[in-house]
């Protein structure tokens, strides 16, 4: 009986220390309801919470958080053995930072595989998928990025990310008629977007320079 009061104080206190922003003292609760009982969901739950709490924290200071976000998709990866209903989107987001982290610190890191855990996790990650499609890119596989980018805007045309990638991508490409369509797309869709807005007006500028060339050189 003793055990079993105890640990439901444990976990009140992480519970209190999670919704606080208390995120070592929030492990360190949960942590000691797992030691007397390993599978216990909810504290499970709460550590990975806690580690992705942590994680996001890191990150917002510039500090290093490549740890941390393994050490989450850890936590939600046991969590699934429990439950594997609980915070499925929850562990497909864990591997979109941690794929994106492991990116950041090397442009050639490995990190399909986690990316196509994270959109069999939840397919409606469109962060994961943007991400899938920019390494794919960088790999060299354009037709594959390019339809990533497109199926993205077909089901999700708020995303203001897929404007930007696949404009890049056709500019790269030399098509800077398609490269101003999608970006100028992007732009009315988000009037306030830097980017988009930027380089609609270098493809309309490079487009009738090219006009005017054409028009040079046929008088």
């Amino acid at each position: 009986m003793f055990l079993c009061v105890s640990c439901n104080s444990e976990q009140k206190q992480g519970n209190e220390a999670l919704r606080m922003g208390d995120y070592d003292r929030a492990i360190q609760k949960f942590s000691q309801v797992l030691d007397a009982d390993p599978a216990d969901r909810d504290a499970r739950y709460g550590i990975a919470l806690a580690y992705f709490g942590k994680a996001e924290a890191s990150e917002k200071i510039g500090q290093p958080s490549i740890d941390l976000w393994i050490k989450t998709q850890t936590e939600f990866r046991i969590l699934q053995k429990i439950d594997s209903t609980v915070a499925r989107a929850m562990h497909s987001t864990a591997l979109f930072y941690l794929a994106r982290a492991k990116v950041m610190e090397n442009s050639q890191a490995k990190v399909l595989g986690m990316l196509n855990e994270s959109i069999e996790l939840d397919s409606t990650n469109d962060f994961s998928l943007n991400l899938k499609g920019l390494v794919l890119q960088g790999m060299g596989d354009e037709e594959a990025a390019q339809k990533i980018f497109t199926d993205i805007l077909s089901k999700n045309p708020n995303f203001a990310p897929a404007y930007s990638n696949l404009g890049n991508l056709y500019w790269e490409q030399g098509k800077i008629e398609e490269a101003w369509d999608i970006w100028s797309m992007g732009s009315i869709q988000f009037p306030k977007n830097s980017h988009l807005k930027r380089w609609t007006k270098i493809a309309e500028d490079r487009l009738k320079s090219n006009v005017l060339e054409a028009e040079g050189k046929n008088p």
